[in-house]
């Protein structure tokens, strides 16, 4: 390969290839088309219906791992506890573990 100033290891020789001849990865805008997919237009019935079936399948609470949550929003989280109040070995009569004495806004330190 030919050096110049401005291409000191040569690669400008060579310009016919392409990175993803080199094992890269293409992350220009036509990336989402390289599978035939046209990221544009809306998806046709049974693409829509695979997916379906597969947030379905994700959200099915049979389909969770023991104890897992998938929706906390409706739930009250003690910060100073470390812990949900609806949760079973919750309780409030027990002294805060995460309490900051430092912070002016923490009642414990009024």
């Amino acid at each position: 390969m030919a050096e110049s100033a401005n291409d000191p290891v040569g690669r400008d020789a060579d310009r016919s290839g392409t990175i993803l001849d080199e094992g890269g990865i293409d992350t220009d805008a036509r990336a989402g088309r390289s599978l035939g997919i046209d990221p544009s237009r809306e998806p046709d019935e049974q693409t829509k219906q695979q997916i379906e079936e597969e947030r379905a399948s994700r959200l099915d609470p049979d389909n969770r791992p023991d104890g897992a949550e998938v929706d906390n929003t409706e739930r009250t989280f003690d910060h100073d506890r470390g812990q949900f109040t609806d949760s079973p070995d919750y309780d409030g009569s027990e002294p805060p573990r995460f309490s900051d004495p430092e912070d002016p806004n923490n009642p414990d330190n009024a």
